[in-house]
């Protein structure tokens, strides 16, 4: 048997093993088709839609169990909002960190020897470590209340700080 058949065959048994009498029957039930696809990969992939299929089919029976609603209209409902609250972050943060840069430059002009004299360090003080600071604190202000939003932050925060450490890198290279 070959190496995608036998991960296949596994990853059905283990479903067959962790399930609930009705996921054990699917679980059998796939097994014994999975011996009817001629193609090894086909297989493998037959194997990880149907483990996936129970394991949805075991994690709503526990949703069930524990009082969960397993309602749809209203997870896509939650969905939408979460991601509204999530988007709403990241607009704030990415205002927040134009805004940063908009002080940088009015600096520049109101104080024009520190554009001259090639000061980095305002700014990245400025514009990195004033609203990575600001993302953090509102990250863990958010995170109770409002966790999509937070997320949103966070990510920003995450996106802004890979941007400024490929450009020192870039820059460090090319010196």
């Amino acid at each position: 048997m070959s190496i995608p058949r036998r991960l296949a065959t596994r990853l059905l048994l283990t479903a067959l093993r962790h399930s609930s009498p009705e996921g054990q029957n699917w679980a059998r039930a796939m097994l014994r088709e999975m011996d009817f696809i001629g193609n090894d990969w086909a297989a493998l992939s037959w194997a990880l839609g149907g483990s996936t299929a129970i394991f949805k089919y075991i994690v709503r029976g526990w949703r069930a169990w524990f009082g969960h609603s397993a309602n749809k209209e209203g997870q896509m409902d939650n969905v939408g909002k979460k991601t509204a609250w999530a988007v709403l972050g990241i607009v704030i943060a990415f205002a927040l960190a134009f805004g940063a840069f908009g002080l940088l430059q009015l600096s520049f002009h109101f104080i024009p020897s520190l554009g001259t004299g090639g000061v980095p360090w305002l700014a990245w003080l400025v514009v990195i470590v004033l609203p990575e600071t600001i993302f953090v604190i509102a990250t863990i202000r958010l995170w109770q209340k409002r966790r999509p939003m937070a997320i949103g932050i966070l990510l920003s925060a995450v996106v802004l700080a890979t941007h400024f450490i490929m450009h020192i890198a870039n820059h460090l290279r090319g010196q």
